[in-house]
């Protein structure tokens, strides 16, 4: 701290900010709090006030986290417009010592650096100290803070107690005692999804029914993934160390969980095997199937509305397929939506009822049943990798950090070959079991009748085996939707 205090002619801003994680701490004054003490200290010093910032909430200690008003304090101090600035505490200002030394760059200027109860002058050695250490003492606070939090978080993840502070969905406030109606919800949700449903009618279920999150705002694919893939689910208790990343399970919640471990990792293992990018939409049934025939594209037909068209007899806004000129297509082949999707349905009915293709689907269904057998085959082996791990580690042949490197890695292969498994199409009736392929048109039929979305695409899968649904340029537009018209513009290849 400097012995005599420096004037200034310019005025001095006054800086505020509060962490997030303190706002409610009554130990800690408001910003408004902290700058009504700022222009007392400037009034008893007869410096002038110059413009109030205030960053409430961003840390000073993350150097990730932007703090608008921290820049725009930096530009004014630089630029000179500013001859200073005051703070309530040198804490509020940074805790990055890199920040300081920015400050006695530009301290030739006669920059007056100021707090409720020190003040510093940048020009003398003695005021560089001072301003020094004191940013080095706030740096070491944030430092052992930092330190003494995560391994409080761990001590208490140890001791079965979950960390947070947010109330998450089917928990109480003490995030240990299930709430009955949201865990209820919590488990149909999971059923669902197990059964195939899309998030996306989840969803419009969830929001229709009233039912927010926890936050009180309507659900979203990023928060009911997030709500599906919690591990307090189905009881476990995880902490991850910041210095290696790897997250390991360290205690288990009281009581029955909500969903079982198994009804859990099935629908993780469901969501890392998806890979990124957008979903087939229910609308679209040859979704990915159905490709441009206009010689030299060949490109995915991509699903879009057409709202300047004529809804469906059933007030449904108009659908088409069409080749996306924006994706890499030639935009020349377009076809309806539904005109399609109900030619596919008579395509895949006339191929799985004809005798002629009876040999081919029977050995596609035979090999699509051998390889489910395999995989179910290599999840028990790898299931029991993972079970002789957990005896080892409980009969103490192997430390807990040892467990946690090598658990991973296994967990994530049992993950990715249920999902490889549960995406395995329905190889349809396996001779032996069920009734020969050669069924007639009226069984079929019936069969993609009672069939939901996935089930009419496993469908069509079968009847291509592994060829698409080529379709060709209409004369004009979209063509007609004229089922026999449709399928005229069709080949297979």
């Amino acid at each position: 701290m400097a012995a005599e205090l420096v004037r200034s002619d310019r005025s001095i801003d006054v800086y505020a900010r509060v962490s997030q994680l303190k706002r409610n701490e009554k130990r800690e004054p408001s910003t408004d709090g902290q700058v009504s003490v700022c222009r007392v200290r400037l009034a008893d010093l007869g410096l002038a006030e110059g413009k109030v910032l205030v960053d409430p909430g961003p840390s000073a200690w993350n150097p990730a986290i932007e703090r608008p008003a921290w820049d725009e304090l930096m530009d004014r101090l630089e630029r000179g417009v500013s001859g200073g600035f005051i703070v309530f505490d040198l804490e509020r200002f940074t805790r990055q010592p890199k920040d300081g030394e920015r400050m006695i760059g530009v301290a030739a200027r006669g920059l007056l650096v100021l707090d409720s109860e020190s003040e510093y002058d940048l020009r003398t050695p003695n005021g560089k100290r001072a301003f020094r250490d004191a940013i080095n003492a706030a740096a070491y606070y944030s430092d052992r803070l930092s330190t003494r939090s995560a391994r409080g978080k761990k001590l208490k993840a140890m001791a079965g107690e979950p960390n947070g502070s947010a109330r998450p969905f089917g928990f109480e406030d003490d995030r240990v005692t299930q709430r009955e109606d949201e865990a209820a919800i919590l488990r149909e949700l999971t059923a669902r999804f197990l059964a195939g449903e899309l998030q996306d009618a989840l969803i419009a279920d969830l929001n229709a029914r009233g039912i927010p999150t926890t936050q009180g705002r309507p659900w979203t694919r990023p928060a009911l993934k997030t709500l599906l893939t919690r591990q307090r689910n189905c009881g476990r208790i995880i902490y991850t160390d910041p210095a290696s990343g790897l997250t390991s399970v360290v205690g288990r919640l009281p009581g029955e969980p909500i969903v079982s471990e198994e009804d859990f990792d099935r629908a993780t293992a469901i969501f890392a095997a998806r890979r990124r990018g957008r979903p087939s939409s229910p609308h679209y049934l040859c979704s990915s199937f159905a490709v441009c025939g206009q010689p030299g594209c060949g490109h995915i037909l991509h699903g879009r509305t057409r709202n300047g068209l004529k809804p469906y007899p059933d007030g449904s806004v108009s659908r088409s397929y069409w080749c996306n000129p924006t994706a890499g297509g030639c935009g020349k082949t377009e076809v309806d939506q539904r005109a399609l999707d109900s030619a596919a349905r008579a395509l895949v009915v006339e191929i799985l009822s004809d005798t002629r293709n009876a040999d081919a689907i029977e050995n596609a269904a035979y090999e699509a049943a051998s390889e489910a057998l395999q995989l179910d085959i290599k999840i028990a082996e790898a299931e029991a990798v993972a079970k002789a791990l957990t005896d080892r580690l409980g009969r103490g042949e192997i430390t807990l950090a040892r467990y946690d490197l090598v658990i991973k890695p296994a967990d994530e292969r049992i993950a990715n070959l249920q999902a490889e498994r549960a995406a395995l199409p329905d190889p349809g009736p396996v001779p032996g079991t069920q009734q020969s392929l050669g069924a007639s048109r009226a069984k079929w039929q019936q069969r993609w009748d009672i069939a939901d979305y996935k089930g009419r695409r496993d469908l069509l899968k079968m009847a291509l085996r592994g060829k698409h649904l080529v379709i060709q340029p209409a004369q004009g537009g979209r063509g007609s939707t004229d089922q026999v018209d449709i399928v005229r513009r069709i080949t297979i290849e």
